[in-house]
């Protein structure tokens, strides 16, 4: 387990937590069908940009063997899982400083142990860049798998992609070369990640066992969300999902902390997400922290009490909340009637979260009040 995993599992563990009493939020049948928001969307608040390219990195360093079982089984089922892989993280370094790399990519070479006997090389590439996958892309692969020929000839090679934001090709990509007589042919397996969101009710049932499926729904529903309401109803739906499925505490807070790290909200929006799991903390789940994170979480709380803040800081936080609340009411029914901001400026907490929900399906203003 590398460094840095261990630095975040200790960060996340402390809210990697569940509790019966969570939100209403919708099923996750209802859920099946994840669209791109629209170009003109209003934008809430300006929020930081996920770290697309840690995160994915993490997860393919964390979860390799559930990345490959996800999306090519065939592959899996021939590597020795009994033999713990080998990242070359200097070897992919130095293969960058080779081809002159300067594109934002993630990519993972990693040596594994096949069932057959001997060893092999698996060049993962991940492109995070938006954008038409051309000729640039397959020849980029192509020199990769050279040079990891020339300095591992005796090593079975395995080279595939994962396009983050592709959701309309083909499984494989060929690099072709001749036409003087002689042909040379690299093809490749790749995942358009992006088409998966069609096959979200797979990816539910292999949740609670595949912890590479869970990253792949939380990428879904930020590419498929803006950081408003229905993002935040979500990142609480999957957040609770993860306190039920059987993980451990250490890979439980490792997914947290990643879906956290993609699902990112306005502040208003995360410090509601943040007081919604807090105060809903479960007996039975607070019993599953260790004495440290026990002492982790009594400082976070305390941190929260300041004297003569507090108050102050739990009325300009709900008071935020309503402000977003009021923008999606605005955005989905138009202006806002006297009595509606009246509602909304006398609402209490509990009020807010209620009606937050009721937005994503309500067809009239008033059947989001409940009236």
């Amino acid at each position: 387990m590398s460094e840095h995993f261990r630095v975040f599992r200790t960060q996340a563990s402390a809210l990697s937590r569940s509790s019966a009493r969570w939100w209403p939020l919708p099923s996750p049948s209802a859920s099946c069908v994840l669209r791109e928001p629209a170009p003109n969307d209003l934008a809430l608040e300006a929020v930081s940009t996920p770290d697309l390219d840690g995160v994915w990195k993490q997860a393919l360093q964390t979860w390799l063997p559930d990345c490959l079982a996800l999306f090519w089984p065939k592959i899996h089922q021939r590597i020795d899982w009994r033999v713990a892989p080998i990242f070359l993280d200097q070897e992919l370094r130095r293969l960058d400083r080779i081809l002159k790399r300067g594109e934002k990519r993630v990519d993972v070479l990693v040596q594994v142990r096949l069932k057959s006997g001997g060893e092999a090389l698996l060049l993962i590439h991940l492109e995070v860049q938006a954008g038409r996958i051309g000729v640039a892309f397959r020849t980029r692969m192509f020199r990769y798998r050279i040079r990891l020929y020339e300095r591992y000839p005796k090593h079975t090679i395995l080279s595939c992609a994962i396009l983050l934001d592709r959701e309309n090709g083909s499984t494989t990509e060929t690099f072709q070369s001749g036409g003087l007589g002689d042909e040379l042919t690299f093809r490749f397996p790749v995942v358009n990640l992006t088409r998966w969101r069609r096959r979200l009710p797979t990816l539910e049932k292999l949740a609670p066992v595949n912890p590479f499926a869970v990253i792949v729904m939380a990428y879904l529903r930020y590419r498929a969300t803006r950081p408003d309401i229905t993002r935040l109803a979500g990142k609480l739906q999957l957040a609770r999902s993860l306190a039920q499925w059987g993980y451990d505490d250490e890979a439980r807070g490792a997914l947290f902390f990643l879906i956290d790290s993609l699902l990112v909200l306005p502040e208003p929006l995360d410090e509601l997400f943040t007081d919604t799991l807090e105060e809903a903390e479960d007996p039975i789940m607070m019993q599953q922290l260790t004495s440290v994170q026990r002492v982790l979480l009594r400082r976070q709380k305390a941190a929260l009490v300041e004297a003569g803040r507090q108050e102050g800081r739990q009325e300009g936080k709900f008071e935020g909340a309503a402000l977003v609340l009021q923008s999606q009411l605005q955005q989905k029914f138009g202006s806002l009637p006297d009595w509606a901001l009246t509602r909304l400026a006398q609402a209490d907490t509990e009020a807010l979260q209620q009606w937050a929900l009721n937005v994503l399906q309500a067809e009239r203003l008033e059947a989001v009040f409940g009236d």
